[in-house]
């Protein structure tokens, strides 16, 4: 890599985060910072402008999300290179793009795909890995990637049971409030698991209520989404 490059590394898995900021630091040229919160890291963006900012979008603490749509309206010109801790890598990476991320990298890519990232977003292109650029691309179109959300393959009746869920509300009581039947409520879900990639109840829940926290949904809100399809 030609060039001294500035790195924050935005992670609150303390272990995951020190580990992988030694192995950037074994890299010459690369000067490497860390932080753990929000907050910090965009006090910390200001400070030292960094050329690129690898940050975990699946962070416990607070909304990586959230956090690269806000470094991205602040900081337009630096780079952003998201990845995440949990599987689906195909779902968090259109989810990134989308949200302005100039690339995506899995966990399980080899330890030079990092350099090679960083190389490419600082050179201002978007990085994926040739895996997931064809996975993405099979869905609907790498070129659609910034159009088109995976949440917006859902209906109106499935994206308000996804964000139902997302607070935390039982089938039961879905359906009570949507006023049909809970196994109408069963279908849903399992069309909602097919068109986001989720393989169980369990990831369904941990990723609906990843969004609504991350989107800061009200239930108010949620209920007037829109028409039963």
């Amino acid at each position: 890599m030609n060039g001294g490059k500035r790195i924050l590394l935005v992670d609150d898995f303390h272990l995951c985060r020190t580990l992988f900021a030694e192995g950037l630091r074994q890299s010459p040229g690369l000067e490497v910072f860390e932080e753990a919160t929000s907050e910090e890291a965009l006090k910390q963006t200001e400070q030292i402008r960094p050329d690129v900012i690898i940050l975990n979008i699946s962070m416990r603490h607070c909304g990586g999300m959230s956090l690269l749509r806000l470094i991205r309206r602040q900081f337009p010109a630096i780079g952003l290179l998201a990845f995440s801790y949990l599987h689906h890598d195909h779902l968090y990476a259109d989810r990134a793009i989308c949200a302005g991320a100039s690339g995506y990298i899995s966990v399980d890519e080899p330890g030079e795909n990092l350099l090679k990232a960083v190389e490419a977003i600082t050179e201002g292109k978007v990085y994926l890995s040739p895996a997931l650029r064809k996975k993405l691309s099979a869905e609907s179109g790498l070129r659609a990637r910034k159009k088109e959300s995976p949440l917006e393959r859902l209906s109106h009746r499935e994206y308000e049971v996804f964000c139902l869920t997302g607070h935390g509300h039982m089938p039961k009581r879905i359906a009570d409030m949507l006023k049909v039947n809970v196994k109408t409520i069963g279908t849903y879900r399992e069309r909602i698991r097919e068109k986001l990639g989720l393989t169980d109840g369990g990831e369904l829940l941990y990723h609906a209520t990843c969004f609504v926290r991350e989107q800061r949904l009200p239930l108010s809100e949620v209920l007037q989404a829109g028409e039963p399809s």
